[in-house]
């Protein structure tokens, strides 16, 4: 799985955070990246902030948001694994389709008081608030050209993770969750997601395939990105060929209680023990603490889109002599 590489770091409202040892690599990336281009310390400098710590709280707070609405539903937060990619938050207990829009909107929904803050904070420097770096200076405007990146960074954050239905983003679920409750049974709900995360992934390749071309330091993410989700995406088309569907908690409470809209067979999670369907490669037993109810994940991509940002907004240049 990919919590080999992890190791525990404190806890977050009673919630253990797990650190992988690779979660380094965008800042690493957005450094060599600027250095390359022989921008000034100060570029370099803001690059690193905004793909490292800053992108790391950013991330964990999405996360946090996850949890904080699950523990609501009753579900159980075993852990938040933060990851080169971005955040997994490790969530346990089946629930109905209005609890996992919730849970899934929860995290996308941080943004907007972190918007505030950034927004905030960039008014007290700059007198105004824009998305653009235009007019400014990296060596007189580092605050405001920081509080712009973060801007972008949480803005697209928040519509990647709304707008986007791969699987598993924040947009499947609840997508899958409002076709739940429109009757459809969870089969054609999945095989709905399917097709759209399929249709997504698309755009994702042809992201990659643009990115590696121009030589952009974000093709090595884009590239890991677009196989992860590739994998998740097809883990959930064999659990529904499969009739495994039950093993995700996305569908497991409509299928165990019997309530989709059609007279489909319904299937046990216990049916499903032979070949589990975990849809993040590990359920809440991660870290070896049993869960009688199928466990799933909240995710957040987010250090693409970070590292991109970071990259754009250190390219100003500095104040004229």
């Amino acid at each position: 799985g990919i919590e080999w590489l992890s190791f525990p770091c404190g806890q977050a409202m009673g919630t253990p955070i797990r650190l992988h040892v690779f979660l380094p690599l965008a800042a690493v990336l957005a450094a060599l990246s600027t250095v390359a281009a022989g921008h000034p310390w100060q570029s370099v400098l803001l690059a690193v902030l905004v793909a490292g710590p800053l992108l790391l709280i950013t991330v964990l707070v999405h996360e946090l948001g996850h949890v904080i609405a699950a523990k609501r539903c009753g579900c159980t937060a075993d852990h938040i694994l933060l990851w080169p990619l971005g955040g997994l938050a490790f969530i346990g207990g089946a629930v109905k389709p209005k609890e996992q829009i919730l849970i899934s909107g929860s995290g996308p929904a941080t943004h907007l008081p972190m918007l505030g803050l950034w927004a905030g904070l960039l008014a007290l420097l700059h007198g105004s608030v824009t998305l653009s770096t235009h007019g400014l200076w990296i060596d007189s405007n580092f605050g405001s050209l920081t509080c712009i990146a973060m801007l972008n960074t949480n803005l697209v954050m928040l519509l990647f993770n709304l707008l986007v239905p791969c699987f598993p983003l924040d947009c499947s679920r609840i997508l899958a969750s409002l076709l739940l409750l429109r009757g459809l049974d969870p089969g054609h709900a999945a095989k709905i997601i399917v097709i759209f995360s399929v249709i997504a992934l698309a755009g994702v390749v042809v992201l990659s395939v643009w990115s590696f071309m121009n030589s952009h330091s974000s093709s090595s993410l884009n590239v890991v990105l677009a196989v992860w989700l590739a994998a998740q995406t097809w883990r959930l088309h064999q659990a529904r060929v499969n009739g495994q569907l039950a093993s995700d908690p996305l569908f497991s409470a409509v299928m165990n209680t019997g309530t989709s809209a059609t007279s489909a067979p319904v299937h046990s999670a216990s049916a499903a023990t032979g070949r589990s369907f975990q849809t993040f490669q590990e359920g809440p037993t991660a870290v070896g603490k049993p869960s009688s109810t199928p466990g799933s994940s909240q995710v957040c991509l987010a250090s693409a889109i970070a590292l991109v940002i970071a990259i754009s907004v250190a390219q100003v240049g500095t104040s004229p002599s």
